[in-house]
C-alpha cells in the first residue's frame, strides 16, 4: 500500500508528463524560431518572431563624430562599459566650421561622419541642409515623451526629430547678493521674484538703484544680454518660412529702446574682455545665466566666494545656447553612433555619468530626483542652484522653433544692436526701418508685411 506522500508524488509526476505531452502536440516539434534552434542556441534572448535580440557586447565597431568639444571623460567610460566593443573616432571641428565641412564634404563626395555635434546657432543652417536621420523612424524610434516638451519642435524638421539635445541651457538671470540687499532690501531669490514680477517693475527698480547710487550702479552691463533675454522669452517665433511675425519683431524691439531709455543698461559688447571682467565688479547687479554660466563664465571672472545668486526671471526662464546629435543619412555606423546619443541623452545611467562632467542632460525623468538635481557652485555659496534651474527655471522655460531665417535676423539684430546701444536718437522707427533695409539686401526672400 503507498503512504500519502508517495501518492502525491504520483500525481505530480502524470500531472507533468501531460503537460509536456501537450506542449510537445502544440509545438509540432519546432522551436519556434521557425529555423529550428531556440533562443538560447543562439547565445542571445529571441522575440516573439524568432529574431536574434542583440546584446550589449554584439555591437561592436568604430562610429565618427565630428565635436569641438572635448568628449567627457566619466560619460565615456561609462559608455565603454556598458558598450565594451564600440570605440568613437572624434574629429575636432570647431562648432563655426560644421555646417561648412558638411557642405564641402557632400560637394567633393567625401564620406560624412556618424554623427555630428550640432551647436544651437548653426541648428538652423545644417537643418535647412535635409542631411540628418528621422529619429523617429526604425532603427531609431526614439520616445519623444522622455523629453522636455520645449525640446520637440526646437529639434524638429517636418514634424519629426533630427537631432537630439545634449547639454542643458534652461538660462535664469544671477545677481551680486550685496548689491540687490543694499538696493531691493532683500537677497533672498524666492523674495526677489517676488519683488520682480514683470520686466516693468524690473525698469522702475533699476531707476531707483540707479539714483540713489548717483548713477554708479546699473541693472545689465549689455543691451545683447537684454535682447537674448527677450528673444528667449517670446512667445511666438519671429517667422513663419519666408514670412517675418512683424509684430513679435516690433515688440522686442521697442522693449529694447524703453531699457535703453531708462539707463539702467550699459553699452558694454557682450563677450568682449571688457564686458567679462563685469563679473567681478560691483558696478552691475544682474548677470543672464544658463546653466553653463557658473562653471565657465561667472567662476573663471570671479575669484571670490558666495557673492552670487541665481533666480527666476521676470516673464520666466529661456534657452540660451545648447547643442544637439544628429545621424547624417547614409552614414556607415549609424547603429553604433545611435547607441552613444541613446546613452548620453536618453537614459537615466547617461545622464549620471553626464552630471559627473558637468554636462547635464534633457532626460526628463533624472531630473524627478532631488539628489540628482541638487548642484553648488562656489560663487553661489550653499544655493542649490541645480534646484533653481530644474525645477523653478526649468518650470517657467520655454523655446521657440527657428529656421534659417532667423541666422540673418540675428546678424541683422547684433547690427542694429550697436546703434541702439550708442544712439539715443535711434528709436523704434528707425530701428526697424533698419532692419527692413539690411533684411532686404541679406536674404530678399524674407516676407515683411
Amino acid at each position: 500500500m503507498f503512504t500519502q506522500p508517495w501518492i502525491r508524488r504520483i500525481g505530480l509526476w502524470v500531472s507533468v508528463m501531460m503537460l509536456v505531452g501537450l506542449l510537445a502536440a502544440c509545438g509540432g516539434g519546432n522551436s519556434g524560431n521557425g529555423n529550428g534552434s531556440s533562443s538560447e542556441e543562439t547565445g542571445n534572448e529571441g522575440d516573439n518572431t524568432g529574431t536574434k535580440i542583440k546584446g550589449n557586447e554584439d555591437y561592436k565597431g568604430e562610429f565618427v563624430l565630428w565635436t569641438w568639444e572635448p568628449e567627457h571623460p566619466t560619460a565615456l567610460a561609462a559608455f565603454n562599459e556598458k558598450y565594451p566593443n564600440i570605440k568613437m573616432k572624434r574629429v575636432n571641428v570647431a562648432a563655426e566650421d560644421i555646417s561648412k565641412k558638411l557642405q564641402t564634404t557632400i560637394a567633393s563626395g567625401g564620406e560624412l561622419p556618424d554623427v555630428v555635434r550640432i551647436e544651437r546657432g548653426q541648428k538652423a543652417k545644417i537643418f535647412d541642409m535635409d542631411i540628418l536621420e528621422n529619429l523617429e523612424m526604425p532603427p531609431y524610434n526614439v520616445d519623444k515623451s522622455i523629453l522636455f516638451d520645449y525640446d520637440i519642435a526646437t529639434f524638429s524638421k517636418d514634424d519629426h526629430m533630427i537631432s537630439i539635445p545634449d547639454d542643458m541651457s534652461v538660462a535664469g538671470i544671477a545677481y551680486i547678493k550685496s548689491l540687490a540687499k543694499e538696493y531691493f532690501g532683500t537677497d533672498n531669490p524666492e523674495e526677489m521674484e517676488a519683488i520682480f514680477t514683470d520686466w516693468d517693475v524690473f525698469i522702475e527698480k533699476g531707476k531707483e538703484a540707479l539714483q540713489q547710487s548717483g548713477g554708479k550702479v546699473q541693472m545689465f552691463p549689455s543691451l545683447g544680454d537684454v535682447l537674448q533675454t527677450l528673444k528667449g522669452q517670446r512667445p511666438e517665433p519671429y517667422f513663419d518660412g519666408d514670412k517675418l511675425n512683424t509684430e513679435m519683431l516690433t515688440s522686442t524691439v521697442t522693449d529694447l529702446v524703453k531699457f535703453r531709455d531708462a539707463g539702467i543698461i550699459d553699452k558694454l559688447d557682450q563677450w568682449t574682455p571688457a564686458w567679462n571682467a563685469t563679473f567681478g565688479g560691483e558696478k552691475y547687479i544682474f548677470a543672464i545665466s544658463p546653466v553653463w554660466m557658473p562653471q565657465y563664465v561667472i567662476g573663471p571672472n570671479d575669484k571670490t566666494d558666495d557673492r552670487w545668486a541665481l533666480m527666476v526671471p521676470p516673464g520666466g526662464g529661456f534657452i540660451r545656447g545648447g547643442s544637439s546629435h544628429g545621424i547624417p543619412t547614409g552614414a556607415k555606423n549609424a547603429e553604433l553612433a545611435w547607441k552613444w546619443i541613446e546613452f548620453t541623452s536618453l537614459s537615466q545611467e547617461g545622464a549620471v555619468a553626464q552630471k559627473a562632467d558637468g554636462v547635464f542632460t534633457h532626460y526628463k525623468a533624472a531630473y524627478e530626483d532631488e539628489a540628482f538635481t541638487n548642484w553648488t557652485w562656489r560663487n553661489f555659496g550653499s544655493q542649490d542652484i541645480g534646484h533653481k534651474f530644474f525645477v523653478d527655471i526649468s518650470a517657467t522655460t520655454k523655446d521657440m522653433p527657428e529656421n534659417i531665417n532667423d541666422l540673418v535676423l540675428d546678424e541683422v539684430m547684433n547690427i542694429v544692436l550697436q546703434t541702439l546701444a550708442k544712439d539715443a536718437a535711434f528709436g523704434v522707427e528707425q530701428a526697424l526701418d533698419r532692419i527692413q533695409k539690411e533684411l532686404k539686401a541679406k536674404a530678399p526672400n524674407i516676407v515683411w508685411e
